[in-house]
């Protein structure tokens, strides 16, 4: 994959709407700006730059810590899993802003505006330039109203003016609208840039990623409305991806998955898209703290950030999860996940010391009540004397960002054909729990019931991938699985807000007609 270094290049070229609260330079014509197809790619890695910044950032999002399953948080952030106000109030809150979202949005609405001015381009390499910004498009105002609820629509690229916020509805209907535009790009094998080179990055879209991008916003629709109507349509566009329509995509085996999918191998076999992260686009020798691209590795601990396995115990303001959770969720011994994703679950550790002989005696055994994770393995250490002072900090993991693979995409669909009482809702789970070493679903298939164990199969097989908020709300389980102050809305509560983010001060500063939705606008003044 091409730097993500236009990311600094253009990005200062094209003026933002004022009301998206950009700093933006002065403006810059770009009415002779392409002349070629390689200036349209150019903008499309910018693109794929900014797309970066949102889900691999370097800190875990609020969202994040409301939804993560395990026993303990930091103080710091206990704010936002207790859906305390005040953490939102505070500088934290900054991460609520939504003006990366808006700059994709921004740079594709450019692209799709100044067509007629692309030159020595084909016609049938514009429509696909087209369609990988709408793909990115409509991903971008799926997270804003999954993310906001309700959040502006934005107006042409040299339309200034202000902008009040549109309906949840109206948010996800152009999602729809910029999604199914994208439909007309091949499969992810079929895919060129600008040189006419094969593109082996799965962070391009492909037909693959445009329904599988399809399938769940019709499946939060679903979640958000409660009419079949949307699950019957998320089932559909699921069944296209995993029946092999469009693309081939498969299952890899439980260790090739940790090793080499979510590893430094990179393996796509299993993967719809990803984000690339990588030590040619990232200059990492100037890093000197952790880059936290996936949820879970807020509960990294030993052996990577300490090789004192004791010090986890004593630890009172840290993220842990205990053995007892990792047990109660991965509750089936058989479940190869529990070898695979935690590092000797619960198993005595020996503690040994030098006898005279200098050789290493166990002195006791120490039986750990915290769980290692130990799904992504390849730790990535800081080599910049400068940096690191002579203690060499851990700043990432090796492995590209994963945001959707078949797993996920097959107990998606597992939830929509329980929804509508399709029997084969059974044969995704299993499909699942079958690749885990765990044998066929035999409990309940009532509704609730199959619903709770496919979302609990989530929980087991996504642990640290995705973040699990998302799939706390759109299964209704906000008032039981989450803590504090989400235990006690309301539906009026609800309806007015509560489950999404405040609109950040940010968005206040040039729109005079941005409004804080009703739950946070009494809220934030207490």
């Amino acid at each position: 994959m091409k730097k993500l270094i236009f990311l600094v290049l253009f990005f200062p070229l094209f003026s933002c709407n004022d009301w998206l609260d950009v700093e933006s330079e002065v403006s810059v014509t770009y009415r002779n700006y392409f002349q070629s197809e390689q200036d349209i790619e150019d903008i499309f890695i910018t693109i794929l730059g900014n797309e970066k910044k949102i889900f691999a950032p370097l800190s875990q999002e609020p969202f994040d810590w409301t939804g993560m399953y395990c026993d303990d948080v930091a103080d710091g952030v206990k704010g936002f899993r207790n859906l305390e106000w005040s953490a939102y109030s505070s500088s934290l809150g900054n991460y609520t802003n939504w003006g990366g979202f808006y700059s994709i949005i921004y740079l594709a609405n450019m692209l799709e505006e100044n067509r007629h001015r692309f030159q020595n381009v084909s016609e049938e390499r514009i429509n696909y330039w087209i369609a990988q910004a709408n793909f990115f498009k409509g991903l971008m105002y799926f997270e804003l109203a999954r993310r906001w609820g309700e959040a502006p629509i934005a107006p042409a690229t040299e339309d200034a003016s202000a902008q009040a916020k549109s309906p949840v509805d109206t948010v996800l209907a152009y999602a729809l609208r910029a999604a199914e535009a994208a439909l007309v790009l091949p499969k992810y094998d079929q895919l060129t840039d600008a040189s006419g080179a094969a593109v082996t990055s799965r962070q391009f879209a492909s037909i693959g990623s445009v329904r599988t991008l399809l399938a769940n916003i019709y499946a939060w629709m679903g979640g958000l409305h409660g009419d079949n109507k949307y699950w019957e349509k998320a089932e559909e566009q699921a069944s296209l991806v995993i029946d092999g329509k469009a693309g081939a995509y498969s299952l890899v085996s439980m260790k090739d998955l940790v090793t080499k999918t979510l590893g430094k191998a990179r393996d796509v076999t299993e993967v719809i898209h990803t984000i690339e992260m990588n030590g040619q686009d990232d200059d990492r020798y100037y890093q000197g703290t952790f880059w936290n691209s996936y949820p879970g590795f807020a509960l990294f601990n030993y052996p990577h950030t300490t090789t004192n396995f004791e010090n986890i115990e004593n630890a009172t303001k840290e993220t842990r999860i205990s053995v007892a959770k990792v047990r109660e969720l991965y509750n089936d011994e058989n479940d190869s996940r529990i070898k695979e994703y935690w590092l000797n679950l619960g198993e005595p550790i020996p503690v040994t010391q030098m006898n005279s002989e200098q050789k290493l005696d166990t002195i006791r055994w120490f039986y750990p009540n915290f769980a290692y994770l130990n799904k992504w393995r390849e730790a990535i250490y800081s080599v910049n004397p400068d940096v690191n002072l002579g203690d060499r900090p851990l700043i990432g993991m090796e492995g590209n960002r994963v945001y959707w693979r078949l797993a996920d995409l097959i107990l998606l669909r597992a939830e929509c054909r329980a929804h509508l009482d399709n029997a084969d809702a059974v044969k995704d789970l299993n499909r699942i729990r079958e690749r885990a070493g765990l044998m066929e679903y035999v409990g309940s298939t009532v509704k609730e019931d199959l619903l709770r164990e496919i979302f609990n199969e989530r929980d087991r097989e996504l642990f640290g991938e995705t973040c699990r908020y998302y799939d706390v709300v759109r299964f209704g389980y906000y008032r039981e699985l989450l803590e504090g102050n989400f235990k006690t809305l309301t539906e009026s509560d609800v309806k007015e807000g509560a489950l999404y983010y405040p609109v950040s001060q940010n968005a206040f500063n040039k729109n005079t007609l941005m409004k804080q939705n009703t739950y946070w606008s009494w809220h934030l003044q207490d």
